[in-house]
């Protein structure tokens, strides 16, 4: 992705009438395809803020500071998942500089991103029959979102850090959120896996977390009104990290002085014991919306060593690249689930025509479309690599868009 890349695609982003929502506007449409067509009844919507570091392209203009002297900019996605942790597509995605030319209006501060994020879920829940769980780390622990609009089949659920006044209902007791696991009920054990950091290596795993929960209130600051100002009644599911083990290895990596807290508050029932358990699997789900940060910016993509004039152009290609990086994620999460499931899982009719066309072979499967593709950048299957690992399927993804693009071009009638 050098200075070929730069000067193919350079003309195409760098259009004043293009930006991130043209770019996206057909795959969020068809990311709610899918997710209406998938057989969750929850969808999950994880909001995560990313930071670009741009600090060597001196040319590029428009750039704002990240942090002390470092230029970059901001970008802030909605990855849509279904209940089993399978990437459906992004809903939303937002840009901004902090000094630059897009920095946001002097009347907003950048919170505003999270509830935007939520007006973008809304949209799309509206009409659908499924149930849509919009969540959010610490950073979007905002009082003022706990009471935001959210269509009847949209809930929240957010970890929660800042220590207010939490009212347990059922104990009858007002208390600092540190100290409320002493009045909420015991649900047991539950294991999630994740992915983290261990001995300076980001691996999956898997977790033992001790569960309690109960409904409860938050209270505002204590300049307002808590009978006036309280939220809605809202449930409170705190997982204690009590095991820890590698998944690849099963080597017991749990540090008791690490280990940590969750302090969930979300918008869903916990009328019964796996309730509880639901929610804290479907936080642990968030944390593949930061396995899509890395797929951009580290390995096959590398989106940081982009090179381009200007800001505008660079966020049209980080759109672009945003949805390269979904359908990695997606294809490395769907094969390994199932990888003879049915190809228009991940990819649209069009595609499947085309790669059927250019291999002449069936695409039925996801396994036979993913080898179509990969094809294109003269991958061969063999009994050592079955299937094509993440470098070759970037390699494929970005071809591929340009030979979707020559294909359109050509199928269009002359103009005189």
């Amino acid at each position: 992705m050098g200075n070929s890349f730069r000067q193919t695609v350079a003309g195409l982003f760098a259009k004043d009438e293009m930006n991130s929502s043209t770019m996206l506007s057909g795959h969020v449409a068809a990311t709610r395809a899918r997710a209406q067509a998938s057989e969750s009844e929850y969808l999950i919507a994880a909001q995560d803020t990313t930071y670009y570091n741009y600090s060597g392209q001196a040319q590029m203009s428009g750039l704002g500071v990240i942090q002390g002297q470092v230029r970059g900019l901001m970008q802030h996605n909605v990855l849509l998942m279904d209940e089993g942790g399978l990437p459906l597509g992004i809903v939303d995605q937002q840009y901004w500089t902090r000094g630059g030319a897009m920095d946001w209006p002097t009347s907003q501060k950048e919170s505003q991103k999270w509830f935007n994020g939520l007006a973008a879920v809304n949209q799309q829940a509206q009409g659908s029959d499924k149930r849509w769980v919009v969540t959010g780390d610490r950073e979007s622990d905002i009082f003022d979102f706990f009471k935001a609009e959210c269509e009847s089949n949209v809930d929240l659920l957010v970890r929660v850090f800042q220590p207010r006044r939490v009212e347990v209902v059922t104990a009858g007791v007002v208390c600092p959120l540190p100290t409320v696991c002493a009045h909420l009920d015991d649900y047991g054990n539950e294991s999630v896996q994740i992915e983290r950091l261990y001995d300076g290596k980001r691996r999956t795993v898997e977790l033992t977390l001790h569960l309690q929960a109960a409904i409860v209130h938050i209270h505002p600051n204590q300049t307002l009104s808590s009978a006036r100002h309280k939220t809605q009644a809202l449930s409170l599911v705190v997982a204690t990290e009590v095991a820890c083990c590698d998944v690849k290895s099963q080597a017991d990596c749990f540090e008791t002085d690490n280990s940590l807290s969750w302090f969930l508050l979300t918008s869903l029932p916990i009328t019964q014991a796996d309730e509880v358990q639901r929610i804290v699997r479907f936080y642990a789900l968030r944390w593949r919306i930061e396995r899509l940060h890395f797929t951009l910016k580290s390995g096959a993509l590398d989106v940081e060593k982009l090179q381009f004039d200007d800001v505008h152009t660079l966020t049209n290609a980080l759109s672009f690249y945003s949805v390269v990086a979904w359908q990695l994620l997606g294809l490395t999460y769907a094969l390994r689930q199932d990888p003879e499931q049915p190809a228009e899982t991940l990819f649209e009719p069009d595609e499947l025509t085309l790669l059927q066309q250019l291999s002449g072979k069936p695409v039925a499967s996801l396994r036979q479309a993913t080898l179509a593709l990969t094809r294109l950048v003269g991958f061969a299957p063999s009994k050592k690599q079955p299937l094509p690992g993440v470098n070759v399927l970037a390699t494929a993804i970005e071809r591929f868009f340009f030979v979707k693009q020559g294909a359109a071009a050509v199928s269009k009638p002359l103009q005189d």
